[in-house]
């Protein structure tokens, strides 16, 4: 190399020096908007619950039609009283404690474990044959009351003795086991069924009862 002349510095190909507290804020940054989607994701996460779709007056047996289910988030005491779709079912045959209100959350506390006697209403024992009622009958379903008198004889009649009447027990007898017949879930045949009926109608059901044989009707529930 000739005298007198000048070394150029080699050049740098590394990436250029940055302030780290550039790259400190440009974290925070990043921390605070994952923090804020996963907050914002939270408040949109939503279960559906069960709720009332029309009023329920108090002293109402719930049927499947009376219940609806709504999207909600709920926390603390609210979110363990709810009763989650899964377990709609579960309320059906209940009664209402108090009024629920249309679109209102039914939650365990408002329900009672079933029909209970209003005013001018009587709980009548009917004792059923295997023929005489429906086997999966269980309690807060509808039932029409059939008579017959004389049955098996040739001046026998049936006739309706109540359109409607509510089941407000069903007592099953385990020890008359058998195949067909009115067979329950419970392990045996339902041996009587107490119906509420009104007051001044529980003398003719009596007087059928006694004097002929009744036999339960299933019908849709309003």
């Amino acid at each position: 190399m000739a005298a007198g002349s000048t070394r150029l510095p080699a050049r740098s190909w590394g990436l250029p020096r940055i302030d780290p507290r550039l790259w400190l804020g440009a974290l925070v940054v990043v921390v605070a908007l994952i923090g804020g989607v996963t907050v914002i994701n939270g408040f949109r996460i939503t279960e559906p619950v069960v709720v009332a779709a029309r009023t329920l007056p108090p002293g109402h047996v719930v049927t499947r039609a009376d219940l609806t289910t709504s999207e909600a988030r709920l926390e603390g005491t609210l979110g363990a009283l709810a009763v989650g779709e899964a377990e709609i079912a579960t309320l059906v045959g209940r009664t209402t404690t108090q009024a629920i209100h249309a679109g209102t959350l039914v939650v365990g506390p408002d329900l009672g474990s079933g029909p209970a006697l209003g005013p001018g209403e009587v709980a009548v024992t009917v004792a059923v044959g295997a023929d005489t009622v429906f086997g999966q009958l269980r309690r807060g379903d509808e039932v029409a009351v059939v008579e017959t008198t004389e049955p098996g004889r040739p001046g026998s009649a049936t006739a309706l003795l109540l359109e409607r009447a509510t089941v407000y027990h069903v007592a099953f007898d385990a020890g008359r086991l058998g195949i067909g017949g009115a067979t329950s879930e419970e392990g045996g045949r339902i041996a009587n069924v107490t119906l509420i009926v009104p007051k001044a109608d529980a003398e003719r059901v009596v007087h059928a009862l006694v004097n002929g044989r009744l036999t339960l009707v299933l019908v849709p529930t309003p």
